[in-house]
């Protein structure tokens, strides 16, 4: 483009490239209705899907049945050692609810530093020399 008198040339050139970006979206944005609004292409999608999902459902059997013969946990077995763990968490608050509410009741002091529930420590840990 050639350079104009008032200095708008790179103005020019942003208008021509916000016009060609436009002109070029507005078409991709016409093929793409064109084709994916067709009947066909919903039957090859639904097609698609549904062999996914059977390889999917292989894959996923297939895995477990690996795991379970070398004994490791299946997706399953995690998620219901999750909820186990969330049960045990929420009824422990409850027990440690009612400690603290039946403390209080009675005067006693409710919480104690995690220092004062271990032993004193009385062996040192040994120390290392090197041999030169």
């Amino acid at each position: 483009m050639p350079q104009q008198q008032n200095g708008n040339s790179t103005t020019d050139t942003m208008d021509v490239w916000r016009a060609w970006l436009t002109e070029t979206e507005r078409q991709w944005n016409a093929f793409f209705r064109e084709v994916l609004g067709t009947e066909a292409f919903a039957r090859l999608a639904g097609t698609y899907m549904d062999a996914y999902s059977v390889v999917q459902r292989a894959l996923n059997q297939g895995m477990e049945r690996y795991l379970n013969t070398f004994n490791l946990p299946t997706h399953a077995d995690i998620v219901e050692l999750g909820e186990r763990l969330a049960n045990i968490e929420e009824r422990l608050a409850a027990i440690e609810t009612n400690i603290n509410t039946l403390a209080e009741a009675v005067g006693a002091r409710t919480t104690a530093s995690v220092t004062q529930l271990r032993p004193a420590r009385t062996r040192k840990p040994r120390t290392t020399t090197t041999a030169s």
